[in-house]
């Protein structure tokens, strides 16, 4: 009787809750800190990483790591040179439309627009190419990886629907704003943040978090995340 009262007056405990603000931003191609809109952002009542990194010690390393990194890293370099290209020759366009015929400054955007607008295409060419070269070796590649999390994660629900027992607590989500901010109501306890954003300046890479959460704001940007690899 008593080990049921104290249960009872755990699990009131834990009922007991707070609201936690979040806002994600990342680097832009030009470097600057923008907000991320949008962007499902997942709150665990557990470390994840942990989990993670003992699943990853007790399974065979990680399938063609040094493979794909040579691959991306070639794939990168005329994906940001096209990338770049594209982001001025959208910028000149703007800018053109934007003056009236009469201004004289026009007619030096529709010259540098008419030397972009070629190089641009170019650089586009030279992409495609690179995909078609480079594009099945990385996905057979990227198959061959998704083998390897199905039989090196396989443990994953089992041992987290074990801690959300342990806890009296599920995972939820919400989704951010248009200036990268949300609100969300959380149980007393511990709570990780975690989220996955792209990275704009590398189509094989993306910005991952898992913070846990200190006081009644979390912010995830450049310096509480890392940028991983997408194998």
């Amino acid at each position: 009787m008593v080990s049921r009262v104290v249960v009872a007056l755990f699990i009131l405990a834990a009922c007991g809750g707070r609201q936690v603000s979040v806002r994600v931003t990342i680097p832009d191609l030009n470097g600057v800190e923008t907000p991320v809109p949008g962007l499902v952002v997942t709150f665990l009542p557990y470390d994840r990483d942990r989990i993670i990194r003992d699943l990853q010690a007790r399974a065979e390393p990680r399938p063609h790591t040094r493979e794909l990194d040579s691959l991306f890293r070639e794939f990168k370099v005329p994906f940001m040179r096209y990338l770049r290209l594209a982001a001025a020759t959208e910028q000149l366009r703007h800018e053109r439309d934007s003056l009236p015929p009469v201004d004289p400054r026009r007619s030096i955007v529709v010259d540098s627009l008419a030397t972009l607008e070629p190089e641009a295409a170019r650089a586009r060419a030279t992409l495609e190419r690179a995909r078609g070269s480079l594009g099945p070796e990385i996905d057979r590649m990227r198959a061959d990886v998704r083998r390897w999390e199905a039989a090196a994660y396989r443990p994953w629900d089992s041992i987290v629907r074990g801690m959300g027992e342990r806890t009296f607590a599920n995972p939820v989500a919400d989704t951010t704003g248009p200036d990268g901010w949300l609100a969300i109501e959380l149980t007393n306890g511990r709570w990780w943040a975690t989220a996955v954003s792209i990275d704009p300046r590398d189509p094989n890479a993306e910005w991952y978090w898992n913070l846990e959460i200190q006081g009644d704001t979390a912010r995830l940007g450049p310096r509480a995340g890392t940028i991983r690899t997408r194998y």
